[in-house]
C-alpha cells in the first residue's frame, strides 16, 4: 500500500537565486475547484510578480488527480518540477504555488527547474506533514440476521459505519482500510455464507 501525506495548514518559503525570489506557498484542498480558488487567489495577490506557477494532487491511488502549468516559463522548467516534489514526497489534496520576481538574470533550463523545485522543497521542510490512509467504501445489504456477522467483520477489520438505513432489511455504507478491503469482503462473505451482499462505492 502506497503511504500518502498532505499537510496541516497553509505554509511558506522564499528562496533566491541570481537576485530572482521565489516565494513557494502550500495551501490544503479537497477538490480541484478548492485548489483552482486558492491558486487563483494567490496569483490575484501576487499579480504584480513575473510569475505565479503552480501545481496540485488530490486523491489517491486510482483516484488520483494531478496537475501543473508553467505560467508562461519554459515549457516544463516550472509546474513539473513543482509536481515532482510533491510526487517524491507523497503529499496529496494540496495545491502549490510558487511566484517569482525577476532579478534580471536569466537562469536558463536547467536552473528554472532546480530554482522552483527548490523553492517548493523549502516550503514543505516547513510544513507539518499528516499521514493518510487509503480507504474503501462499501454499500452492504442484509437482513436483521446478519447484524452480528456484520458488526464481527467491523470491529475485527477496523471499519465504520458512514450511514445507515433500518427499513425492511439493513443497508449501510462502511469505511475499511485500502490494505485490509480484499479481507474484510472475504470474511464477511464467509461468515455470513453469502447473505451480506457487498457492493464497492470506492
Amino acid at each position: 500500500m502506497v503511504e500518502y501525506f498532505t499537510i496541516t495548514a497553509a505554509c511558506e518559503a522564499e528562496t533566491r537565486v541570481k537576485n530572482s525570489r521565489f516565494i513557494a506557498w502550500l495551501v490544503p484542498a479537497q477538490s480541484r475547484e478548492q485548489a483552482e480558488a486558492c491558486i487563483a487567489a494567490r496569483s490575484k495577490l501576487f499579480a504584480d510578480a513575473t510569475h505565479n506557477c503552480y501545481a496540485f494532487r488530490l486523491g489517491m491511488e486510482d483516484h488520483l488527480l494531478a496537475y501543473a502549468n508553467d505560467a508562461h516559463e519554459p515549457a516544463g522548467t516550472a509546474g513539473r518540477p513543482m509536481l515532482q516534489v510533491l510526487e517524491a514526497r507523497k503529499l496529496t489534496n494540496l495545491a502549490a504555488v510558487v511566484t517569482r520576481y525577476f532579478g534580471g538574470t536569466k537562469l536558463g533550463i536547467g536552473g528554472l527547474i532546480r530554482a522552483y523545485s527548490g523553492a517548493l522543497q523549502a516550503a514543505v521542510e516547513a510544513a507539518a506533514l499528516l499521514p493518510l490512509i487509503p480507504m474503501r467504501t462499501f454499500q452492504l445489504s442484509y437482513q436483521y440476521a446478519e447484524s452480528a456477522s456484520v458488526e464481527r467483520a467491523l470491529r475485527k477489520y477496523g471499519a465504520h459505519a458512514l450511514h445507515g438505513e433500518f427499513g425492511g432489511e439493513v443497508s449501510r455504507l462502511v469505511e475499511v482500510q485500502a490494505v485490509s478491503a480484499e479481507a474484510f469482503m472475504q470474511y464477511l462473505l464467509e461468515s455470513s455464507a453469502g447473505r451480506v451482499v457487498i457492493t464497492a462505492i470506492a
